[in-house]
């Protein structure tokens, strides 16, 4: 009787879980979409009304909270995962559900690439996986779509994602302090297995990866936000480059300043 209760106050206190909410803003500032728990909504923010979402891939939307939301391919695409597995990409013009994918975990992070043609989602386990969105950009079915493991952290949380803006690299940050630059292969089935370099510099895990650009880096640098206070911009071209900006931010939970190149 004990196990049981004890069993059933474990559930409850999962169905009570509700992750924090999540806001994404469109490149050029179209729309906004915003995540609380499951329960997915997109604004125009030229219209100043709400985006009817249209998804005929799957059961509609998600069945539990959502941990990623994020605007890719220059805002042509958006792409939503968490909890129940399930990774969806969203076409922004005219706004529908393109593709639906079924993780084998939880998902923390997701990323798309600026040409349109990858999105690359993390699993609980420290799993990256890639989805080849070729032929996906016209509301076609989602059936035979499914996503390739291309690297690993081994057991460590990703706790954020992106491509370079060129495409040639995905770079993964994770729970141990540590940002990882990996090339992005030509094959996705292959997997990725050469690594460029480590952004190494943090004392506490890495909450945020941004690409912003300047005037100096035409490709743009990395920016990282941590528990450790501080936020810091690295140079992907070189090898454990760690650039600390010192601000003193506490937590950086959300580091969203980036420039879609």
């Amino acid at each position: 009787m004990e196990e049981t209760s004890i069993m059933e106050d474990g559930e409850q206190n999962r169905e009570m879980e509700v992750a924090p909410a999540l806001i994404a803003v469109h490149p050029t500032q179209e729309s906004v979409a915003v995540a609380v728990g499951s329960d997915l909504r997109v604004f125009d923010l030229k219209t100043g009304g709400p985006v009817h979402l249209v998804d005929d891939t799957a059961e509609p939307f998600h069945r539990d909270s959502i941990r990623a939301v994020r605007y890719g391919a220059k805002g042509k695409l958006l792409v939503t995962a968490g909890d129940d597995k399930l990774v969806k990409i969203w076409h922004t013009d005219p706004w529908s559900c393109i593709c639906t994918v079924l993780s084998e975990k939880r998902v923390s992070a997701v990323a798309i690439s600026n040409d349109g043609l990858f999105t690359c989602f993390a699993d609980k386990f420290g799993v990256v996986w890639a989805v080849d969105l070729d032929g996906f950009h016209d509301n076609q079915s989602s059936a035979s779509k499914k996503a390739v493991p291309i690297l690993a952290h081994y057991c460590s949380i990703i706790t954020s994602l992106e491509f370079s803006p060129d495409g040639r690299f995905v770079i993964s940050a994770d729970r141990d302090f540590k940002i990882r630059v990996t090339v992005f292969p030509k094959k996705t089935s292959d997997g990725a297995h050469e690594i460029q370099s480590f952004c190494l510099g943090h004392s506490e895990f890495v909450s945020r990866i941004a690409f912003v650009g300047a005037s100096d880096y035409p490709d743009g640098f990395l920016v990282s936000g941590s528990g450790d206070s501080t936020v810091s911009d690295h140079a992907i071209g070189c090898t454990n480059c760690f650039l600390p900006l010192f601000f003193p931010l506490g937590y950086v939970g959300v580091l969203d300043y980036r420039m879609d190149l």
